[in-house]
Parts: C-alpha cells; structure tokens; sequence
C-alpha cells in the first residue's frame, strides 16, 4: 500500500499568494480585467526568493492593480497553530475557542491575517503545481490606484466593483 502523500520537488511547483481586497465603507471589492485575456480575477503572484507570503500578496495587489493594500484580521477557522502561551502577549488568543478535538479554531472567536483560503493549479506553460494562499486586505477605492506598476506582459485594469448580496 502507497502512503496517502506525493512529495513535489521544488523544481515542480511554485508558491503564489493574493488578496481579496475589500473596501468595507464603500462596500466594494477590488478585481484585476486581464485585457489580453478579457479574465477577471483577483490579484496574484509568485513570491519572491526568502519573502513571506503575506508580503507577496500586499506586493502582487500593488504591482497588478496599483492599490496600496494592508492584510485585514479577519475571523476564520484554521488548523494554524496558536502561538504558545508563554510566547509575547498576543489578545486573541484570549478569544480563541476551538472545536472538541482541540485542532480547529472556531470561526468567530479570533481574527487573524492567516490565509482564508488556497488555491492548487497547474500552470498552462510548464505544468508546474501553482499553490496560491489567499489573504483578506482592505484598500480605499476612493484613492487614485497608481499608474505603471505592472510587469512589462501584463495588461491589467484594476477595477473597484461593487459588492451585491445581502449584509
């Protein structure tokens, strides 16, 4: 019998992260219009050699849509693990509640800027396995997004789009 695991060498894959940028007054969401593929999606990228992936994806909504973003605690349930009692004072660990087994953090309990989600593809060019965390930020539509700050093959529009539904 196999083990339930594949190991993926690094020459195979690559790590990517983005953000769902949301500017809560205003209720809208930031969303990148490839103008050469004529795609909406949310911004995205590779990270750099030795950069966390939280800065990639405040670097990638920048770099793809012009928006100075900032990574927005949210409440989410996680496997993470929470830091250690005895590590510096950290306020939401006095707010955490996990389920029975003591390895899930129950939503609403703590905010944290951990990913919310990840997203697994593989890339159309080289096959290579594409993992994409995703993190929530918050940026203001009403400030002018910068000019020029996209990668020369890129033809991005960056778009602030209203968010419809109930809340």
């Amino acid at each position: 019998m196999s083990p339930p695991w594949k190991v993926t060498f690094s020459s195979d894959f690559y790590l990517a992260s983005g953000t769902i940028t949301v500017d809560l007054p205003a209720r809208k969401v930031l969303i990148i219009h490839d103008l050469t593929s004529k795609t909406y999606y949310l911004p995205r990228g590779r990270k750099d050699w030795s950069e966390p992936l939280e800065v990639t994806a405040i670097r990638e909504t920048y770099e793809e849509a012009g928006c100075t973003a900032t990574l927005f605690p949210v409440p989410l349930s996680t496997r993470c693990t929470p830091p250690s009692s005895t590590s510096t004072h950290n306020p939401q660990l006095q707010k955490a509640r996990f389920d029975p087994s003591g390895d899930v953090l129950l939503p609403n309990t703590a905010r944290l800027t951990e990913p919310i989600a990840l997203m697994q593809h593989p890339q159309k060019k080289n096959g290579a396995l594409a993992i994409v965390l995703w993190y929530v930020a918050i940026g203001d539509s009403t400030l002018p997004l910068a000019k020029e700050t996209q990668m020369s093959d890129e033809q991005f529009e960056a778009l602030w789009v209203l968010r419809r539904g109930p809340g």
